[in-house]
């Protein structure tokens, strides 16, 4: 039993002194691993550490999309090349040619960007090398454009030394020519540089994300600390009011109205009357040859220059440049300033409507009121001549308003004083921005209360001495096309879409009561009607029209910009160019329940359809809204008018 005993003890001493020395092994073990650690982490973790690694996560800008959700701009990753010229191959022609080849563009221009940097480098490490001061080595030169997936490859598996891929976000324009004044561009680091890219910059700005990571010895990822990693931001969708399909429309249309007539340019908008959405914007330029620039004198203090009493008249007048050349718009159309919201035009005639409504709601005449309009000529009592297109002995106070008689709005806008008419205009929003939040947007211009004369109550009744921008025009219009009780009050503008669940229609202000808003179309009717008309006689296959519109039209000389420093205008000469137009039209439909309210200005039709007396506003710019409303409304899926074919036939005039 105790030699027993004695061995049972002997092999339990053992037993422990072995789980001790397992322990013991264990925790050298654990020691070490837990040393290791703490000099990977002490030593290598903190920043600067040679084995500390950084990356960034590039966020994507928002994307751009239309009212249905079609894509107008979008932001992508895609690689491009990137040479270090201190480890590009020396001598560098046969990687030139073999990184060309791969990229699959010429030579030369590869060569051109890698070969100048070649030899600076050369010169800065002479300068370097005999201890004068130097510029840093350059190691980092772009080459060519972004690459599409086979050329990606093509370069990875070249294997050109010094030659690497980098990846960039682009900003893609799928929709590029349908709306590019509007949305502008980006530039760099992916930041907007105009048009809705800048007005939305904060919604569309990406943040980009960050890592920082311990690295091994051949720079694989071991570990991140808690808070070492920043997720990349991307930039929010921004959803147009803009419909590409009734921008396509409205190109379509424009560009034929203003080659027809011979115009240097048009600009066309559409908006949704209920909503204040901007549906469609539109700025078309055309090279015209043979303008002239104006002939401005030299101006010198105290001297009065040559005396010029007369321009040149009829066939023998010169055409001059009426709209200045935007060097931004040749680099791209994008790039250019948008005219729909930066430029300023008089209106005309169709400001009349706008007068008209203002002088019956303050009780100042009733639509059947008769107006002895002079046979057509008539001085004010002040002097001053005023003509009609329309001559007549009297009318109506509506057909004042379709035959757009000059001097019956003088007459009887001279029964408000001239707080009234001021104010009246002030509050349909003229003389102040709209706020399309788009950039460079003009306030319009109304003479100032001081400055207000009988000069002016007269110029304003007929559209002269005022400036407004196509937005204001809009709005201001959208008071006669809205139903219900908002018939009368001015939405807001809106370039982006509004959420049709919401179910909302606000209201910016009431300027006129709803049963004068409506008063207005009756009259306005007829004077669309004429435009068909015209248009029938001249092709029989424009008619038949779907929809019953209200318009009006204006028929303005241009006005001559101020003069360059240093230069006036020629003594005698009047500040309009003489015989160069800049008919307008706006129009809104159908007659019940409208859904779309569409302007179009048209900038110096040529000689030729002046000639024709075609040049009228009714003549240019009606029919292309005309044209555009038919289709934009059948577009839009809105059904036909029931039209009443026994309506009075109405005298086909000319008008403006």
């Amino acid at each position: 039993m105790s030699h027993e005993r004695g061995q049972v003890e002997g092999v339990g001493v053992k037993t422990d002194r072995m789980v001790s020395l397992v322990l013991v092994l264990i925790m050298l073990i654990m020691a070490g691993v837990l040393g290791r650690v703490v000099y990977l982490q002490v030593g290598l973790g903190v920043p600067g550490g040679r084995r500390v690694m950084a990356t960034t996560e590039p966020g994507l800008r928002g994307p751009v999309v239309d009212r249905r959700g079609r894509t107008i701009a979008v932001t992508r990753f895609a690689k491009r090349v990137i040479v270090d010229p201190l480890r590009f191959a020396e001598p560098p022609d046969e990687a030139i040619v073999k990184l060309a080849e791969a990229m699959g563009i010429g030579a030369d221009e590869v060569g051109g960007r890698i070969v100048p940097k070649l030899m600076l480098n050369q010169e800065r490490k002479v300068l370097k090398a005999a201890g004068s001061k130097s510029k840093p080595l350059i190691r980092y030169v772009p080459v060519g454009g972004v690459l599409d997936d086979d050329r990606v490859e093509a370069v990875a598996s070249a294997g050109i030394k010094g030659v690497f891929l980098e990846r960039v976000s682009v900003r893609e324009y799928p929709a590029e020519g349908l709306a590019d004044s509007i949305v502008g561009k980006v530039g760099f680091e992916q930041r907007g540089m105009g048009g809705v890219e800048l007005a939305y910059e904060g919604e569309l700005v990406a943040a980009d994300g960050s890592a920082r990571f311990v690295t091994d010895a051949r720079g694989r990822a071991l570990w991140t600390e808690p808070g070492s990693w920043v997720p990349a931001r991307h930039g929010e969708r921004v959803r147009l009011s803009i419909d590409l399909e009734l921008q396509r429309i409205a190109i379509e249309e424009l560009k034929r109205g203003i080659e027809e007539a011979d115009a240097v340019a048009g600009r066309l908008m559409m908006m949704d009357p209920e909503t204040g959405e901007v549906l469609a914007m539109v700025d078309l330029v055309r090279d015209v040859p043979g303008l002239e620039e104006y002939p401005w004198e030299d101006f010198e203090a105290g001297k009065r220059g040559d005396a010029r009493l007369t321009e040149p008249m009829g066939k023998d007048r010169p055409r001059y440049r009426t709209v200045e050349p935007d060097a931004m718009r040749e680099i791209h159309p994008s790039l250019g300033h948008n005219r729909c919201v930066e430029d300023v035009y008089e209106p005309g005639s169709t400001f009349k409507v706008i007068v008209w409504s203002a002088v019956t709601e303050l009780g100042k005449a009733t639509p059947d009121e008769m107006i002895d309009t002079e046979g057509g000529r008539w001085r004010t009592p002040y002097g001053r001549y005023i003509e009609d297109v329309t001559k007549r002995p009297e009318m109506t106070w509506s057909q004042v308003l379709t035959n757009s008689s000059n001097i019956g709005m003088v007459k009887v806008t001279s029964r408000l004083s001239f707080d009234e008419l001021r104010n009246a205009v002030l509050s349909f929003g003229f003389g102040a921005p709209v706020g399309t939040g788009l950039a460079g947007e003009a306030s319009g211009l109304v003479t100032s209360q001081k400055r207000w004369s009988k000069y002016s109550q007269t110029s304003v009744a007929f559209g002269d001495e005022v400036a407004v921008t196509m937005p204001q025009m809009l709005r201001a219009f959208c008071a006669f096309a809205r139903e219900g009780d908002r018939a009368g009050t001015l939405p807001p503008v809106l370039l982006t879409a509004v959420d049709e669940s919401l179910g909302e229609s606000r209201i910016i202000q009431r300027v006129v009561s709803p049963e004068v808003a409506r008063l207005v179309r009756a009259p306005m009717h007829e004077v669309m009607e004429r435009v068909e008309k015209a248009m029938k006689r001249r092709d029989p296959s424009e008619a038949g029209w779907r929809y019953e519109l209200f318009g009006k039209s204006g028929t303005p000389e241009i006005p001559v910009s101020n003069a360059p420093k240093g230069k006036r205008r020629p003594r005698g000469w009047s500040g309009y160019f003489e015989g160069q137009y800049r008919p307008n039209y706006i129009a809104a439909g159908p007659m019940e329940a409208p859904k779309l309210v569409c302007l179009v200005v048209v900038d110096d039709p040529g000689h030729e359809f002046i000639s024709q007396r075609r040049h009228y506003g009714s003549g240019t710019a009606g029919p292309i809204v005309r044209r555009v409303m038919e289709r934009s409304l059948a577009y839009m899926g809105v059904g036909a008018t029931a039209r009443d074919q026994s309506l009075v036939s109405v005298e086909a005039g000319r008008g403006d």
